[in-house]
């Protein structure tokens, strides 16, 4: 069984008219977030993405507030690209915030290593302390020892 010829099918037959607009939904939003993106300078470029369309506004979605300020100065431009090739349904864009989860940071963090010589000095600090939590933290920094010789 092939799954993407069934899909293939799905779409291309008239049966699933749902699932067509939801494709032809999401192209177009595509289509807008690389229009929008076309007029920003080099360092917004992939910090706000097309997330939906109410009526006459495109709603962008950026990770902070601070690139929500900066993005809010090229408005013009990117209402302007977007009549230029005939999107002029659009008259407003809104910019809506979401965080970067804690948890996606934190999988890109690197992991700190530290010397041998550091990590030997404060496992010995973690052996004399008598509070327990600060004793766990210190085991678990010693245990960062990097093992380059």
């Amino acid at each position: 069984m092939r799954p993407s010829n069934s899909v293939k099918k799905l779409l291309n037959s008239g049966k699933s008219t749902q699932l067509s607009r939801l494709t032809q939904f999401f192209s177009q939003l595509a289509e807008l977030s690389a229009l929008t993106q076309s007029c920003l300078p080099t360092p917004l470029q992939g910090h706000c993405k097309a997330v939906n369309v109410r009526g006459k506004t495109l709603i962008l979605q950026t990770e902070s507030s601070a690139w929500a300020s900066r993005l809010r100065f090229y408005i013009p431009a990117m209402l302007s690209t977007l009549t230029h090739h005939r999107c002029n349904y659009i008259k407003e864009i809104h910019m809506r915030i979401k965080p970067v989860s804690a948890q996606s940071l934190a999988n890109k963090r690197h992991k700190m290593n530290i010397s041998s010589q550091s990590a030997i000095l404060i496992a010995s600090l973690a052996e004399t302390t008598p509070y327990n939590q600060l004793r766990q933290s210190l085991l678990r920094l010693a245990s960062r020892e990097s093992k380059k010789t």
